[in-house]
């Protein structure tokens, strides 16, 4: 998912493996030590941005994924050891047919927050508008895994022909082209939330734009939306896990500036935050400090459609160009770690590592010697003896503005080009790389399932996320193979070709593996911060008082 943000066929070894990283390494940020004195069950969290939009087919960031996460339940929901069980979503339980292509659910009795039965219509509805072309979602890919869906959404098909139908209030069936054993997994994410049809019907594309224009399944509702400035969550009376849900209240900030939000942890005003870089060492030493890797990449992302960076060679030479120990040491400082490839360590192969069996790197860092030849080279073929005027686009919080500004200071030491930054709000920044009004943007993604393919189906042509506009038809090729083949070794050495491609090629830059920093205050328990998806998971957190 895009960051401020992911599934196939490798049998129940992959769910399995999807299962151990959640629970190994997104663990309670639990702590002993004493009461602030909250006693009221509130937890007071920043989200640092607006959510650009909380209509869950057309969700694809993580400030909006973390919201919705928590208000609205799918059909599965990742339980506090990380896992997919029976019942731990909406779906009490499940049958799969022998070929693994039929999955019959078997919905739980439960009501949405304004009183109605949820239903399996309410499943159908939801998917089949997010394959619904009109609907332009970004994600629809994510549903292709279900028989007719390409189809409909590419406009040669019908919804009729989507193979997901609910047979009656309580009973959903799905018919997959191939078996996917983690579609499991995929049924708790973003794209599969349900939406009520009358709810549609009656806001429109105004869904999820305040907190009346939507209707909630999950363990809160909002209760206010003080846009930019603030969202208040609420515990859902009519949760069917309501008994689970301690907190009663979670506010939600939006402070962009890390000093105020380092003042703001430190009197208590906020309960957990992610530390800056610049002050992890204020932290470091404490029992309320913590980091983790995450399965998450940061890169420079170029617009292939624009005059300069249509050019491989160009793109290539900005890359080549970046000093990546001297960013995560000297800019980030968070224990984040070098990036010269697309997926992240700790993403399961064919028999081990994706990273490893791949290789570490398919360039050389900081080689600026090699990016001013590639420069050099790709103005020529441009006939360009002076580059335009190049902009970099990023968000407007503080570290985004000093990232950039490192960056901008690389390209112009380095290859002695003056970038200029264009900083903007999130939803902003979103909107601009959607209609490709960019020349670069610096931007990242988080993993939305536990396989390489989360972080490489997203290029394909015209796939709606691929906001860089790459397209190179022997890489498609070799990702829509991938999806299908059920041949492990076979399909990790496809995965493997296509990521060589997209290095290649070069429409997007990597610079960074993302690791965490958090602290939390000792009194909050059972906080949960993923690997993946979600920032948070506090379903079931809670304020002990002494």
């Amino acid at each position: 998912m895009k960051g401020h943000k992911k599934i196939v066929i490798i049998g129940l070894v992959l769910l399995m493996a999807l299962s151990a990283v959640l629970a190994g390494c997104g663990g309670s940020a639990s702590n002993s030590a004493s009461n602030s004195g909250n006693d009221k069950q509130v937890l007071n969290l920043n989200l640092t941005q607006e959510p650009p939009t909380l209509d869950p087919q057309k969700a694809t960031d993580v400030v909006s994924i973390d919201i919705l996460t928590e208000v609205l339940d799918g059909l599965t929901r990742y339980d506090k050891d990380g896992k997919i069980k029976p019942g731990s979503g909406l779906a009490k339980s499940w049958d799969i047919s022998n070929d693994g292509l039929t999955y019959t659910f078997h919905l739980r009795d439960a009501k949405w927050s304004d009183g109605d039965p949820i239903t399996a219509q309410d499943f159908e509805y939801a998917w089949k508008r997010a394959l619904d072309p009109n609907t332009a979602s970004q994600y629809a890919y994510q549903l292709f895994y279900i028989k007719g869906a390409e189809e409909y959404n590419s406009g040669k098909g019908s919804a009729d022909q989507v193979a997901v139908k609910a047979l009656d209030d309580k009973t959903l069936q799905v018919t997959l082209k191939a078996p996917t054993p983690q579609f499991l997994g995929l049924t708790s994410f973003v794209t599969y939330l349900p939406l009520e049809k009358s709810v549609y019907e009656k806001y429109g594309d105004k869904v999820g734009t305040d907190p009346d224009k939507l209707v909630y399944s999950g363990p809160f509702v909002i209760s206010q939306w003080n846009h930019e400035q603030s969202i208040i969550l609420k515990k859902n009376k009519d949760y069917w896990d309501s008994s689970s849900v301690k907190l009663q209240t979670v506010n939600f900030s939006m402070i962009k500036d890390n000093n105020t939000l380092v003042q703001n942890y430190d009197n208590n005003t906020l309960d957990s935050i992610f530390v800056p870089g610049d002050y992890i060492d204020k932290y470091k030493n404490s029992s309320e400090y913590s980091d983790k890797a995450l399965a998450t990449n940061w890169y420079v992302q170029f617009n292939t459609k624009s005059p300069v960076f249509k050019n491989a060679d160009i793109r290539k030479a900005f890359t080549l160009a970046i000093d990546r120990k001297a960013f995560v040491e000297q800019v980030t400082k968070d224990g984040s770690i070098p990036a010269e490839a697309v997926v992240p360590p700790g993403i399961p192969g064919y028999n081990g590592d994706f990273r490893k069996e791949a290789g570490e790197t398919y360039f050389k860092d900081n080689d600026v010697a090699q990016a001013k030849e590639l420069l050099k080279k790709g103005m020529a073929e441009l006939g360009l003896s002076k580059l335009p005027t190049i902009t970099l686009l990023g968000d407007d919080t503080d570290n985004a503005k000093k990232y950039d500004q490192a960056l901008q200071q690389m390209w112009k030491q380095n290859l002695g080009v003056n970038v200029q930054i264009q900083n903007v709000a999130f939803k902003v920044r979103i909107d601009m790389m959607n209609k490709g009004n960019y020349d670069m943007v610096f931007a990242g993604w988080g993993a939305d399932y536990n396989d390489p393919l989360t972080f490489l189906d997203m290029w394909e042509t015209n796939n709606g996320n691929n906001t860089a506009f790459y397209s190179n038809p022997e890489y498609d090729k070799l990702i829509d193979e991938a999806k299908v083949n059920g041949d492990l070794k076979s399909r990790n050495d496809q995965l493997i070709q296509a990521e060589k491609i997209l290095m290649n090629d070069m429409p997007i830059g990597p610079v960074y593996f993302r690791a965490r920093a958090f602290v939390v205050k000792p009194y909050v328990k059972d906080l949960y911060f993923p690997t993946f998806g979600s920032d948070w998971e506090f379903k079931w957190a809670y304020i002990q008082n002494n």
